[in-house]
């Protein structure tokens, strides 16, 4: 089968595996709608320094592919991919922020999913924030971060948080 998944540029299923966020621990759940601008610049308020943020799955423009050209960094932790077909194009950015602040800007002038279509956070080898289908699913971030960060975060971006004790909670 390994034949085929190459033939038709499908994610090999190393990649596949990674980090991801610990769902077997408490974690939070925020709900409700956003745009990557109004993320990108309430974010800054939420994360520890050293942290990076993964972008997987966009179609970015002109503008967006010059920024990751300038700012994108090797991977420091493969993140499980998430995107089967085709494989995507993923971008590691530290999250400083200069550099949030300029993403938000360009996100300002694109669409959604031109940015990408699952966006993470990661720090020292743990998620922190897991957003697949971002938009479409909810955002979950790890329970590592400071409730009041986190319902601040949640306040600025207008989304409901809840915190879930595990998955089966």
């Amino acid at each position: 089968m390994g034949w085929l998944r190459r033939l038709l540029g499908a994610t090999p299923k190393k990649e596949l595996e990674g980090i991801c966020l610990d769902l077997d621990q408490p974690f939070w759940k925020l709900t409700g709608k956003t745009d990557f601008p109004c993320l990108l610049r309430a974010i800054a308020n939420l994360l520890p320094e050293d942290s990076i943020l993964y972008l997987e799955g966009g179609s970015p423009n002109k503008e967006l592919r010059a920024f990751f050209s300038r700012h994108a960094v090797p991977e420091r932790e493969h993140v499980a991919v998430a995107t089967l077909w085709p494989r995507p194009q993923c971008y590691h950015v530290p999250a400083t922020r200069e550099n949030l602040e300029e993403l938000a800007g360009l996100a300002e002038r694109c669409a959604a999913p031109e940015l990408a279509a699952h966006f993470h956070v990661y720090r020292q080898g743990k998620v922190l924030l897991e957003w697949h289908d971002a938009f479409t699913q909810p955002m979950l971030l790890s329970a590592e971060l400071p409730k009041d960060r986190v319902e601040s975060f949640a306040l600025a971006l207008s989304m409901s948080v809840k915190r879930w004790k595990n998955a089966a909670g």
